[in-house]
């Protein structure tokens, strides 16, 4: 005689007899309440995965990446030196991040110096001094950052502003979504597969680009879980900060394979301007879970 008023429980399995796994990446978006984009490439096995890659997100201080890969191709063709010098004035401070806006004035630096604080740093005072070499206004400094973009292969990253200048702030749509740039995870991967390669404005160029990337003081977001110490990992990588988004995005070096990687939040509900800001810790766990997925084992297996 049939049951009537219950609910037939079915297990979760596959006609197959496999359990249906959920997505790992979307149980990090849901436990943590927020929007996630992973992008991650194994520039040594050609593995890869996914997860909203093609999805646009704020870049926050990742757009300083691109503004360094101008900087580096204005060099190549002479528009401008590392031995340049810029003028750090009172009038030019900028609040945010870095040590610049605490330093007396006037003071002169190389324009080298403060494209590496730009950087390690993010620097948002340096990030502006850089900046403002880039073309002779500042219209024609974001167009030169999007073309180099544009030749890149990267058809959707754009730089909008740069940081905390309300006076050059656009009314775009674009911009007053994403801030001062807006990326995909996809993207990021492909910019940071060339960098690797050695295949952005020139070998030696990549080169010094990627030990500036080495030398990131921001270690609390993809860092925070990998295995730095234990797997003798590398990581070159620039961070991203607004208050309601995190990102990460680098190159993992390791004794055995390097790991092209992006990771972006987006709709953070966290008001914490701390290490341990939900996007901060999602992002980390979305980071060491594509590490353990892509790289190798010693004994040449993948990681679990």
């Amino acid at each position: 005689m049939p049951v009537r008023g219950c609910w037939l429980i079915v297990p979760l399995f596959l006609f197959s007899g496999a359990i249906i796994q959920p997505d790992p990446f979307a149980e990090i978006e849901s436990r943590y309440g927020l929007r996630l984009g992973v992008a991650a490439l194994n520039l040594t096995t050609g593995e890869s995965l996914y997860y909203r890659a093609d999805t646009l997100f704020p870049t926050a201080s990742v757009i300083k990446l691109p503004v360094l890969v101008e900087l580096y191709r204005q060099y190549a063709r002479g528009y401008l030196s590392p031995q340049d010098t810029v003028y750090l004035h009172a009038a030019r401070l900028y609040p945010g991040s870095g040590i610049l806006q605490y330093l007396s004035v006037p003071r002169v630096l190389s324009l080298q110096d403060a494209a590496v604080l730009m950087i390690i740093l993010s620097d948002n005072t340096a990030t502006n001094l850089v900046f403002d070499k880039l073309g002779p206004h500042h219209e024609a400094r974001l167009d030169s950052v999007n073309r180099t973009l544009r030749a890149l292969g990267l058809e959707k990253t754009t730089m909008h502003n740069k940081p905390f200048s309300l006076q050059t702030r656009k009314n775009t749509p674009e911009a007053l979504r994403y801030g001062i740039g807006m990326t995909t995870p996809r993207e990021m991967v492909e910019l940071l597969r060339k960098l690797a390669r050695g295949e952005v404005v020139s070998p030696q160029a990549c080169r010094e680009m990627i030990e500036i990337l080495k030398q990131q003081q921001w270690t609390e977001v993809a860092p925070r879980y990998l295995p730095v110490e234990a797997d003798s990992l590398q990581i070159a990588h620039k961070t991203g900060a607004i208050s309601t988004a995190r990102c990460d995005v680098g190159l993992i070096f390791s004794p055995r394979d390097t790991i092209a990687y992006a990771v972006m939040t987006d709709g953070v509900q966290d008001p914490r301007w701390s290490i341990d800001h939900k996007g901060n810790v999602a992002a980390a766990e979305a980071a060491r879970l594509l590490y353990e997925r892509l790289h190798r084992r010693p004994s040449g297996g993948k990681g679990s």
